[in-house]
Parts: C-alpha cells; structure tokens; sequence
C-alpha cells in the first residue's frame, strides 16, 4: 500500500543531529534558481509587452489547466490526511485555488482570447502532470514536489512587478495577480513542509526535477 498521509519528522534516529529546515532549504534552493527566471524569453517578453500574443494566450490555456489539477491534489491530500488540523488546511488551500486563483485567470485572461473548454495538455504539461502521477502515493513528496509551482511562481511575479515597463494587456494581467490572496496561499504551504518526514537529500531532489518541469512550462510554445 502507498503511503498518502502525511507523516511527522523522523527526530529518534539521532537526537542530537539538527535537521536542516525543509522549507529554507527548499525555498532557498527556488530562490537560487528562479533569480534567472527573469530571462526567460517568455518573461522577458511579459515585462517589456513585447511576447507574441499566441505565446502567451497558449502559456494561459495550460496554465488554466494546470492550476485545476493543482487544486485537485490539495483535495486528494485532504481526502488521505487523518489529522483534521491537516484536512482544513489543505480545504483551505484548494478552495483558495478554486475560488480566487482560478477567477483570476479568467479575468486575466479576457483580453487574450483563451479558449479553456478546448483547451489540451501540452507535452510541457503532460510531463509536469507526470511527476505528480509518480509522486502521488507519498504526501511529504507531493508536497515537496509542488512548491517550485506555488512558491517559484510568486518569485517569477516578483521579479516581473520589478522589471514591467509601460501600461498595456501583460501589465494589467499582472496587477490581477498582485493581491495578498496569493500571498497567503504561498505562505500557508510553506508552512507545511518542516512537519514532513523527507530527507533532505529527497527534498532537493524532487525540487530540483519540478523547477526543470517549472522552467520548461514557462518556455513552452504554441503547437503548430
């Protein structure tokens, strides 16, 4: 049977060894890497208004898509954990997804002409879904796993609130995603993560495989 509940740190096997936070370890590691994010041709083209309007109607279709599977692993994680502590927590966090993120997106969204009803996976997407399929039958590992999304996602805002010149479509699409809700949201799965018993080794490893999936995602283009 696969282990999907949240498991507590390991502390008995050396009481005197102090183990590495998970979370500075994991956001440090995102920080490092997604400092370059910024440069990325998509980005790059969002901050200065330049990006090819079909690149980026394209980037918003998967992310739609993306961002409903994403919810949807809060709610199997709800579902598995048997702490209630745990099961409102992660309720909390796919109804934020659902309720605000995804609202968002659609009005972000308006001016490009996305069409989310026929829109499919990407084989960027597919193989980011992919990873979570490998991953689902651990928690610590999903959890692990999905914070390059959630919380590299808000570095790459960051960054491009930083860099955005000028007052056109990509600027308004930004200022829709500068609220505190998400901000909240990043912050309470971050506060999860020191709780998990994962390696610290396992740790970079999975966040070092979704920050390639991240990066990749962000550089997809339009099938033609």
């Amino acid at each position: 049977m696969t282990d999907t509940a949240p498991r507590a740190a390991d502390t008995t096997a050396d009481p005197g060894a102090a183990r590495p936070s998970i979370t500075r370890l994991v956001r440090g590691r995102i920080d490092e890497v997604a400092a370059g994010w910024i440069d990325l041709p998509v980005l790059r083209g969002i901050a200065d208004g330049t990006l090819d309007r079909a690149v980026f109607r394209n980037y918003l279709e998967q992310d739609f898509l993306y961002i409903a599977y994403y919810a949807r692993i809060y709610v199997r994680l709800a579902a598995a954990a048997t702490d209630d502590e745990l099961v409102e927590r992660f309720v909390k966090l796919a109804s934020a997804i659902y309720s605000t993120e995804l609202d968002h997106h659609r009005r972000a969204s308006a001016p490009f002409g996305c069409d989310f009803e026929s829109a499919t996976p990407s084989t960027e997407l597919g193989d980011y879904l992919d990873f979570f399929e490998e991953i689902k039958g651990d928690a610590a590992d999903t959890l692990v796993g999905m914070t390059p999304c959630i919380y590299g996602y808000g570095v790459a805002l960051s960054q491009l609130r930083a860099a955005a010149t000028g007052d056109g479509e990509y600027a308004t699409w930004l200022r829709i995603y500068s609220g505190d809700e998400y901000e909240a949201a990043m912050e309470r799965h971050l506060a999860l993560l020191d709780d998990l018993d994962i390696t610290p080794e396992r740790a970079l490893e999975l966040t070092d495989r979704a920050l390639g999936l991240e990066r990749a995602f962000w550089n997809q283009r339009p099938r033609t």
